[in-house]
């Protein structure tokens, strides 16, 4: 696949997402909607039944199970609002969410539930040709990235990220691609919402040690707290101020 940033500058990127975004027929609203969704359900489950069920959010569930679930439950919930275009993946070969009409809108999702705003793939992401299984797969195309901490979802993206994106770790005993801070900046586009509120302003942009420490001292901890603030603090006014864009 020839991918749309091919030739373009960085510069250039910005406004190529824009227009990859604006073209595709899932809307920015639809996938918050669905993804918030989706979590709600996901910490509703039980495992077991009767007496001896157990609620999923008093087990220790690995972060990588929760993802998993959380992306069959979007597929599923996406599939049954339009069970003539959309379905969830049913082979490797395919996206975990399969655009009928044409393919190429077809989109991968990709969650993390380390604390922090970064994603990250398997390793022969960053290698051509190492994982047949995956080699089956085009890893470039549309993504929806969502990051969470225990049970709140930080920060839900969308965007595009080409193969050739995903670096994978410099040790050879590494198991984890990554992207670049271009990648994040430019290829993927933060969806707004008031599910952000929830996030810990640890996770601001600018948020340093002693940032951490001021915010720690004022008891603030979630970025509603930060915008319900009512102190003088200069530099935790400066970061209210910053708040707008993520509603």
């Amino acid at each position: 696949m020839t991918s749309p940033y091919s030739g373009l500058s960085i510069e250039e990127w910005k406004a190529k997402t824009q227009e990859l975004i604006e073209n595709h027929p899932l809307p920015l609203e639809t996938i918050r909607e669905i993804s918030l969704k989706s979590w709600d359900i996901l910490w509703q489950t039980t495992v077991g039944d009767g007496e001896l069920a157990i609620p999923l959010y008093s087990l220790d569930v690995p972060a990588m199970v929760v993802g998993y679930f959380f992306e069959k439950l979007f597929a599923k919930e996406l599939q049954m609002r339009e069970p003539q275009v959309w379905r969830g993946g049913v082979s490797k070969e395919e996206k975990d969410l399969v655009y009928i009409p044409n393919q190429l809108y077809s989109i991968e999702i990709k969650t993390s539930g380390q604390l922090g705003l970064k994603i990250f793939g398997n390793r022969s992401y960053g290698k051509s040709g190492e994982n047949p299984d995956l080699a089956k797969k085009e890893k470039s195309g549309y993504y929806i990235t969502v990051n969470f901490y225990d049970r709140m979802i930080n920060l839900i993206r969308f965007g595009w990220i080409d193969h050739s994106d995903w670096n994978a770790q410099l040790s050879q005993t590494g198991q984890a691609a990554g992207l670049s801070e271009e990648t994040y900046t430019y290829k993927l586009i933060p969806i707004a919402g008031e599910y952000r509120l929830n996030t810990p302003v640890s996770l601001l942009k600018g948020v340093g040690k002693k940032t951490a420490k001021t915010f720690e001292a004022e008891g603030i901890k979630t970025v509603r707290e930060l915008k319900n603030y009512q102190g003088n603090n200069k530099k935790l006014l400066d970061f209210k101020h910053k708040l707008e864009d993520l509603e």
